[in-house]
């Protein structure tokens, strides 16, 4: 009898023990997650005061609005990169595809302004790419805070009975999968106008 309660009492507390590191596994990897964004958060707001304080009657504002830029597009390229929870999947692809905006966007910049003459059209180009990773980034912030993002263009798809798992943004017939306006065929990709 004291055999059996002995071996009652390990498997119990070996299934403890896997529930407790199961359950830690994932919490951890939950609050890493959200750590991570919460850095990244902070750093966008410091790029954005630190951009909009450029003097532009200074002889290197472009220089130092471009070096902004470069570390900018490596931040937002580091996010895309985080492991995404699965609590949070619907964000991966909005990750990726703020990323290519953003990468689009920076590099549109340079040729604008390191040309031998100003390119007013890789301007416009550079903030359109601009204007679409912001608008990922506020997508991701408002799944993060458990919203779901609503607008005439896009719609929310969800899979697997859970709120963000498996769930997905739809783009537009009009946007591709790289962001650039196209045709019927970007219906099926995730992501967000």
């Amino acid at each position: 009898m004291v055999n059996k309660l002995r071996k009652i009492g390990k498997l119990l507390l070996c299934m403890l023990c896997m529930l407790f590191l199961t359950g830690c596994g994932k919490d951890e990897a939950l609050d890493a997650y959200q750590q991570d964004m919460e850095t990244f958060f902070e750093h966008m707001a410091q790029f954005d005061e630190n951009i909009n304080a450029i003097d532009v009657s200074q002889e290197d504002y472009v220089a130092q609005l471009l070096s902004y830029l470069d570390a900018l597009d490596a931040e937002v390229a580091w996010m895309a990169e985080l492991e995404v929870p699965e609590q949070f999947s619907a964000v991966d692809n909005l990750a990726d595809e703020a990323s290519e905006n953003m990468r689009q966007a920076v590099s549109y910049f340079h040729m604008a302004y390191e040309a031998e003459e100003f390119m007013p059209n890789y301007e416009e180009a550079a903030r359109e790419y601009y204007k679409r990773a912001n608008l990922r980034i506020q997508y991701i912030i408002m799944l993060l805070h458990g919203e779901i993002p609503e607008g005439d263009n896009i719609t929310y798809t969800e899979e697997d009975n859970s709120i963000f798992g498996g769930g997905y943004l739809n783009k537009t017939e009009e946007e591709s999968e790289d962001g650039t306006q196209s045709g019927e065929d970007a219906d099926s990709e995730s992501g967000a106008e």
